[in-house]
């Protein structure tokens, strides 16, 4: 049987895997296992997501599910709306992929994504499909339309100190992808008292202003703009609104590693019990902080909702992602880019300092990040070998891959990715330097195998 569902729904290309009859077979395998329970549907701003979205509502309503139609929004918002609705959740989104690609995420009652078992038994009901359709008595003869996304922001701004932000007038400049971060994002910093100029900031499907992913590569107007205006900060997001990167005055990218460590850094000092959970890819910058503030730290596979699913358990404060993911727990329980957004300007006209003085105070860490393609034939090869070579340190780690503590505080971690043929390994290091050895030594020793 084939696995259907990646670490958060599935994503797949659009009319030669996912087609409106692959989404509504899955529709039917989720409507069957919710047994007619109410659904909040939402959907991106890619070209065909609507044509997904359609048959996404069909297939519920088919197994007797009531349905809330939420229509444009940010994956965010949905998941915020099912936890105070108490709905489960049905998103179509591919995040930052490509256009031709497209996806559904299915959240539970919480606002989170299905946990990997409820995942198995929806692929298992696909597959055999046994689904349960209702009588046509039982059908719903319509579906109830929602637009939340005033409340939802409205939600956040109650999370902040407004009128601290109001005061400050902060300039920003805001990349929204041409994704649903669009409705979002700009009416949001506006009603903070931002002084706010946006790019690509009305929903297009085709991204004619760049790549869905917020990478330094596709960053390039952001980071020109910035540098030739008198802006506080700058924020760019992926297509669906879950992530949020942060860009500096001077229009230098800012990790992810720095600005989610900014937020925890703030929220660690907080009078609120609970760890501070995060994936093993991420920078040493947060267990440093969690030992300062005196509060636990968790490292753990991976994937947002393995991170989300760890706060639950352990009634974490906050958690993160090294990509510039952030969950706030006590708002949604998956990233959310807009909130981050927020807090992040909270945190600067609280403490009436910049965005560089903030990050100065953060301990700092060099990291080199690579993606090394890989011979499928070889990976197994590949893996053994780095296997063999990393178990003979004392410190290491195999939540995910392989990552090995160094005694100078070092580290590497070594990972196969879950989608494509290539490895991700990451170092880092008080030293620069240092941090491009650890790379270099298994980049040669890859290239020999």
């Amino acid at each position: 049987m084939e696995k259907l569902f990646g670490t958060f729904g599935i994503r797949r290309v659009v009319n030669e895997i996912l087609t409106p009859d692959f989404a509504l077979k899955l529709a039917y395998s989720f409507g069957t296992y919710i047994n007619q329970e109410t659904v909040t549907v939402g959907r991106d701003a890619r070209k065909h997501s609507e044509m997904i979205y359609d048959a996404v509502i069909s297939g519920l309503l088919a197994c007797g599910c009531q349905v809330i139609e939420l229509g444009l929004t940010a994956t965010p918002t949905l998941q915020w709306a099912c936890r105070q609705w108490n709905t489960w959740g049905a998103m179509v989104t591919a995040s930052h992929n490509p256009p031709q690609w497209n996806g559904i995420k299915f959240m539970e009652k919480t606002g989170k994504g299905l946990d990997h078992e409820n995942d198995v038994d929806v692929e298992k009901i696909f597959y055999s499909e046994k689904y349960h359709f209702v009588s046509w008595k039982d059908i719903p003869q319509k579906t109830i339309k929602r637009n939340i996304n005033d409340d939802y922001i409205q939600a956040i701004i109650d999370k902040v100190n407004l009128p601290l932000i109001q005061q400050s007038h902060f300039r920003v400049v805001v990349d929204c992808a041409n994704g649903a971060p669009c409705l979002i994002t700009p009416q949001l910093l506006s009603d903070l008292g931002c002084r706010v100029v946006s790019l690509n900031a009305h929903p297009d499907g085709r991204f004619p202003g760049r790549n869905p992913e917020p990478t330094p590569d596709n960053l390039t107007d952001l980071t020109t703009l910035i540098t030739h205006a008198p802006f506080h900060i700058g924020f760019a997001q992926d297509g669906d609104g879950d992530r949020l990167i942060v860009i500096r005055p001077n229009g230098e990218f800012v990790s992810g590693d720095y600005s989610v460590s900014l937020v925890a850094n703030e929220l660690a000092q907080q009078d609120l019990p609970g760890p501070i959970v995060t994936t093993v890819a991420t920078s040493n910058m947060l267990n440093e902080i969690a030992q300062k503030t005196g509060r636990g730290f968790i490292a753990t596979a991976v994937g947002d909702l393995v991170v989300a699913k760890a706060l639950q358990q352990n009634n974490g404060i906050f958690g993160c992602e090294e990509n510039g993911g952030m969950i706030f727990p006590d708002f949604v329980w998956g990233r959310d880019g807009a909130i981050a957004a927020a807090r992040i300007l909270n945190i600067m006209a609280t403490k009436e300092k910049s965005l560089d003085d903030l990050l100065k105070e953060l301990p700092q860490y060099f990291q080199v990040k690579m993606k090394v393609p890989v011979n499928p034939e070889k990976k197994e090869k590949i893996l053994s070998e780095i296997d063999r070579l990393t178990s003979a340190e004392k410190n290491r780690v195999t939540i995910d891959g392989f990552k090995v503590f160094y005694p100078d505080g070092s580290w590497l971690l070594i990972r196969p990715s879950g989608t494509e043929p290539l490895l991700r390994i990451f170092a880092e290091s008080r030293d620069e330097e240092r941090a491009r050895a650890i790379v270099q030594k298994y980049l040669d020793i890859i290239n020999s195998i």
